[in-house]
């Protein structure tokens, strides 16, 4: 590919995945990082012209994660994605990480997929599918929406795995929800194919079982019992904004926030099938993606 490959969301670990697998791509970071090739830039409608002259793709990743404020979220998925859009070269490719989150909690129809109707139920996905109409503006683009991300490096997973591991976990409703994860490398896989393939939208999740048979492939990876409490969904969501509360007030991180529990508590199918047929995407069994995680957290924890 003629031209430089930017990304921006480079220092995140989803970014750092893709400078694993995209090594020759060039990180847009406001601070600096130490990252090879690194460029510090204040992302203003002065600078990017000059910085993104020479791009034949963009991949995009920074945003806000902010599911509650909206102002941070539009400044973080919104404000940000126009400046890039507005100053990338027509003839680049832009590849916009986006979310399944834009279908909100409850999907209009299962499985759902690209064509599917949207009603983004936070700021974090309401601005993420403002983000996703300016992208689509360009002329070569790729918008992915990804599923909850997990693998190397989101170690906010093994809090599930050691209440699991201790016997505290609660199995969240009924359990019968399915659960639309995606490991990290999968998605990052898509993204380096994107640079040379597709347009348009593309749905990113992996295998989706449900919420009782992760539990149970994650109890026996760790060598235990899988749970068999139960907890009232909107109970759970109420404990979890009670620990946001008090972590805001004095300190300290929440175990579970509600967006958590919300996504452990949703009923989510996607067919993947478009991405799979147009950029290779290759999901690996949410089963060997979980021994990986009970591997890095023994690790970590010196099991």
């Amino acid at each position: 590919m003629k031209g430089k490959i930017y990304v921006t969301g480079a220092s995140g670990r989803l970014g750092r995945e893709v400078l694993a697998q995209i090594p020759e791509a060039i990180p847009l970071v406001r601070t600096s990082h130490g990252l090879k090739n690194e460029i510090v830039t204040g992302f203003s409608a002065d600078e990017l012209p000059s910085v993104l002259k020479d791009a034949s793709a963009i991949i995009h990743l920074a945003a806000s994660r902010d599911f509650l404020d909206w102002k941070k979220s539009r400044e973080g998925n919104v404000y940000l994605t126009y400046q890039l859009v507005d100053a990338a070269p027509k003839s680049a490719k832009i590849i916009f990480s986006s979310s399944i989150s834009v279908y909100g909690k409850k999907l209009a129809n299962m499985p759902a997929n690209e064509s599917s109707h949207t009603h983004p139920d936070t700021p974090y996905a309401r601005t993420k599918l403002e983000a996703e109409l300016i992208v689509a503006k360009h002329p070569s683009h790729v918008i992915l929406r990804i599923g909850p991300i997990y693998g190397p490096g989101f170690e906010e997973y093994f809090n599930v795995l050691s209440r699991l591991k201790d016997g505290k976990m609660r199995i969240i409703g009924s359990g019968e929800n399915h659960i639309p994860f995606v490991h990290v490398s999968d998605v990052v896989a898509a993204m380096k194919n994107a640079l040379t393939q597709g347009q348009g939208k593309y749905v990113l999740v992996g295998e989706c079982l449900t919420q009782k048979e992760i539990f149970e492939i994650a109890s026996k990876e760790l060598s235990v019992e899988p749970p068999q409490k139960h907890v009232n969904a909107l109970l759970a969501s109420a404990y979890a904004r009670f620990g946001l509360i008090r972590s805001s007030l004095f300190g300290g991180k929440p175990k579970f926030i509600p967006e958590d529990i919300a996504v452990l508590s949703s009923d989510r199918v996607f067919d993947c099938s478009r991405a799979k047929k147009e950029l290779g995407f290759s999901p690996r069994p949410v089963a060997q993606g979980i021994r990986e995680m009970v591997q890095a957290m023994n690790k970590a924890y010196k099991f």
